[in-house]
């Protein structure tokens, strides 16, 4: 496809491609495709063969696995500006290890693993870079499989609101829950109804005030120190 500068701007800032030089980048956008999914379509099936990686423009998608008895298990919630199935292209597996569903309209980048393996090999800061940043999500998901093995429902609420402001330094930061409640709560592997029952108490309670999807925090302090 053909790169367009604010393609380039919103690719740069990702960590996947900030190491990235402009012919470099510019070569893997020409490479890339632009995918519009409607709400509810499926990207890929688990068990597929993984010979593509995605980048978020607009929308998000869910990530998933079924269970023995077949219900869904949501593994994570990518949203705008976030990739996905990159790490596959590092696994001695080539298939797809979750499925993948847009939860809104959702327009994506899918690029061809293959073609980001060859710039590796000529870029060492760029390999530096992935491995940093590989090193850093598995980090994340120790804490996150501790937290729903060791923690109570509260616990895990608490650190899901504390997580979606992580990168803000304001002292009330504000921002949108990004997917349903019914969808947060099943990433927190606890019920919907449990989800806004928590949520509804901190508001009570003045730690957070709740607006529709909007939530600030009005004490993070508290917040971080709930039970």
């Amino acid at each position: 496809m053909e790169s367009k500068p604010i393609h380039l701007q919103l690719l740069r800032s990702h960590h996947l491609f900030s190491s990235l030089n402009q012919d470099d980048l510019e070569s893997l956008l020409r490479r890339a495709q632009l995918q519009n999914l409607e709400k509810d379509t499926t990207l890929f099936w688990q068990g597929e063969p993984a010979w593509h990686f995605y980048f978020v423009i607009t929308g998000s998608v869910k990530l998933y696995r079924l269970t023995p008895d077949g219900s869904e298990k949501i593994i994570e919630v990518i949203s705008a500006n976030q990739s996905f199935a990159e790490a596959i292209m590092f696994m001695n597996t080539k298939k797809y290890v979750v499925s993948a569903q847009a939860i809104q309209p959702t327009q994506l980048f899918s690029f061809r693993n293959q073609d980001y393996l060859n710039l590796i090999k000529n870029n060492s800061e760029l390999a530096v870079a992935v491995l940093g940043t590989m090193s850093m999500r598995l980090h994340k998901r120790i804490v996150e499989i501790e937290t729903l093995s060791l923690k109570n429902a509260a616990h895990r609420v608490v650190r899901y609101l504390l997580a979606q402001a992580y990168e803000s330094d304001e002292d009330q930061p504000c921002f949108e829950i990004p997917v349903t409640k019914r969808l947060a709560a099943a990433q927190l592997s606890i019920q919907p109804e449990t989800f806004s029952r928590i949520i509804h108490k901190l508001n009570d309670e003045e730690i957070i005030r709740l607006d529709g999807k909007q939530v600030t925090i009005l004490d993070r302090g508290k917040l971080q120190d709930y039970e």
